[in-house]
């Protein structure tokens, strides 16, 4: 099918849409390099590496489990991959690389590097890896400090006891790991990753990953939309964002899940990552922002930033922890809201997010970083089921295999900018024949381009 571009006419009252280059992060590194630039770490399952696996608690390497995903984690790869649509350098890592110990807080005979001298992991965050190459084969990249970490987004999808370390050289942490969000982590015998953002948050909780599937589960309810990440993001009538899309229609359907396999694994999963606020349970510190909660359960707080300084939840008062002594966030600290589940789960939840939830992902990432962010600008075209003059039907063949979805651009010039287009609707069922949908562009910009695109 091809897309079609639909131009609006001249509206009465014409809504100017500016897209602005955003301020990159400058941030001087441990050793007092300043970095402009530097790379986005996302860590990722230790037992996806034959290698880095026998570090981990995993008693087994993933690419045996018949089970799938094997040896990597869908999630994290998408979540490089949507980095890198948006021009950043991305670096994905087993999160035992960037630890000292192996599981049990025993120290590993050799790690980091078959063969090699074990090496203190801040190598990684300051210059991309050890001098002179790789430590096998002595050849690669030569360490330089402008490889060094900008970001490091710990996706979860690890077991808990693998988790990296909390750094000591002021890069921001994006969480996505529940039992790393409090002060009281359970896995603290092995390395201290937990974040102190929330007080009495002593193993779950009633706080976890929440793959809960149903059309309840989609949405965020957004108690902060002020904040700079969620400026100008479109909410519903409820004050909520929908954060997961629906399934598309063959994406749960050729697994062994599909026939009868109790064991087998679902593609489509939402991943929230919740902590539960309700009485007598965990306490969100008095340095947190709350950003949203759960919309099905608004006790879940799913989303929650930390700005450097802010009092943390309570005095670091592990000895173990690398944070000894501290009271408020040494960087920026971020309650991710996807947890990729380990082991039990496909690690695709990030792959489920709607196109307005990867948006915000982007900007959480942004935020981190410390760039300046600008409001964000949205077309101003909602779906209707009325037509008018300041009404538009859109109508092309589809087919009810697939799902549909609506782009919308104000500028054709820079049509190749991926930020140039954005989700008007999606989600949209096919039907075999004439497909269509209708949109209000009667706050549009003064000329719209719209463009039709199918899903898997």
């Amino acid at each position: 099918m091809k897309n079609r571009f639909v131009s609006a006419g001249a509206l009465a009252m014409a809504l100017t849409l500016a897209w602005q280059t955003e301020t990159k992060a400058v941030f001087t590194n441990g050793p007092g390099t300043v970095v402009t630039n530097g790379v986005v770490f996302v860590t990722t399952r230790s037992a996806s590496d034959g290698w880095f696996r026998t570090q981990s608690s995993s008693g087994v390497w993933d690419t045996d489990d018949p089970r799938g995903p094997g040896g990597f984690s869908p999630g994290d790869v998408k979540m490089c991959e949507v980095l890198m649509d948006y021009g950043y350098a991305t670096r994905l890592m087993p999160e035992k690389a960037l630890s000292y110990l192996a599981v049990g807080g025993v120290n590993p005979t050799v790690y980091w590097d078959i063969g090699a001298t074990p090496t203190d992991p801040y190598s990684y965050y300051y210059s991309g890896g050890f001098p002179g190459g790789n430590g096998i084969s002595g050849g690669g990249t030569a360490a330089d400090e402008r490889y060094s970490a900008a970001l490091i987004i710990v996706s979860g999808s690890g077991g808990s006891a693998d988790m990296p370390l909390v750094n000591t050289n002021g890069i921001p942490i994006m969480m996505g790991e529940h039992s790393c969000l409090g002060n009281n982590r359970a896995n603290a015998s092995n390395e201290r990753s937990e974040i102190y953002l929330y007080s009495n948050k002593s193993g779950n909780s009633g706080s976890g990953n929440n793959t809960t599937t149903n059309t309840a589960n989609l949405f965020m309810k957004v108690v902060d939309p002020n904040h700079p990440i969620m400026q100008g993001i479109p909410l519903d009538a409820l004050g909520r964002v929908k954060m997961y899309r629906d399934p598309y229609p063959e994406e749960n359907l050729h697994g062994p899940r599909a026939e009868g396999v109790a064991a087998g694994k679902l593609n489509y999963e939402v991943a929230w990552t919740t902590v539960d606020c309700s009485a007598g349970k965990a306490v969100p510190a008095a340095g947190l922002s709350v950003i949203g909660r759960q919309d099905s359960n608004t006790n879940q707080v799913v989303f929650a930033v930390m700005d450097a300084g802010a009092a943390l939840a309570s005095s670091v008062d592990d000895t173990g922890h690398p944070w000894f002594g501290r009271t408020t966030a040494p960087t920026r600290l971020v309650h991710f809201f996807v947890n990729e589940g380990g082991n039990g789960n496909s690690r695709r939840g990030f792959n489920c997010l709607s196109d307005i939830g990867k948006v915000i992902f982007i900007r959480t990432c942004k935020w981190a970083m410390g760039e300046t962010l600008t409001p964000y600008v949205p077309l101003g075209v909602i779906q209707t089921s009325m037509v008018s003059p300041s009404k538009l039907k859109l109508e092309w063949t589809g087919l009810a295999t697939k799902n549909y979805k609506v782009l919308g651009t104000a500028n054709l010039l820079t049509a190749a900018d991926i930020s140039n287009w954005q989700t008007v609707v999606e989600d949209i069922p096919g039907t075999n024949g004439s497909t269509s949908v209708k949109l209000d562009i009667s706050n549009g910009p003064q000329y719209a381009y719209f463009r039709v695109m199918p899903v898997p």
